[in-house]
């Protein structure tokens, strides 16, 4: 098969994605936190640490506007700042403990979401989703990594 026909199905999945699976009324919401601040914690969950920069290249968040970001994370004691033990200019943004919980709470409220929304899948059609959604797993992470 060539490449062309599997981007162009890429393409088609994504916005199918996003209108049968992701939609953002049907998250349980994080009291004071919005669908950004959600991503900017799930970045520092993934990262470990970020710094302000990282922030705005990974997001694609201008730089004036990851402070209000992380002011608002900050206050609701969701992450901490620490500053670089070798170079002091760099400070890290790392996730706290009530952090680590909200996150764990929301993929929770997430998982259970989409089972709901697999219920009317037979075991043989839930098999072959799971084998897919590895698969595609697998691939997105080879992708990740060639960029590095």
């Amino acid at each position: 098969m060539p490449k062309q026909d599997a981007a162009d199905q890429f393409v088609k999945l994504i916005p199918l994605i996003r209108r049968k699976l992701l939609r953002r009324s049907d998250f349980p919401q994080i009291p004071n936190l919005n669908f950004s601040h959600f991503h900017l914690l799930m970045l520092i969950e993934d990262e470990g640490a970020v710094t302000n920069g990282r922030i705005s290249e990974t997001l694609s968040i201008a730089p004036p506007n990851v402070t209000p970001l992380i002011t608002k994370l900050l206050n609701e004691g969701y992450i901490t700042r620490v500053p670089d033990e070798r170079d002091r200019r760099v400070i890290w943004n790392q996730l706290t403990e009530k952090g680590e919980h909200i996150l764990l709470e929301r993929r929770d409220s997430f998982r259970k979401l989409f089972e709901e929304r697999l219920a009317f899948l037979n075991e043989d059609e839930t098999d072959r989703l799971f084998e897919s959604l590895k698969t595609l797993t697998e691939i997105v992470e080879k992708m990740d990594k060639g960029e590095e």
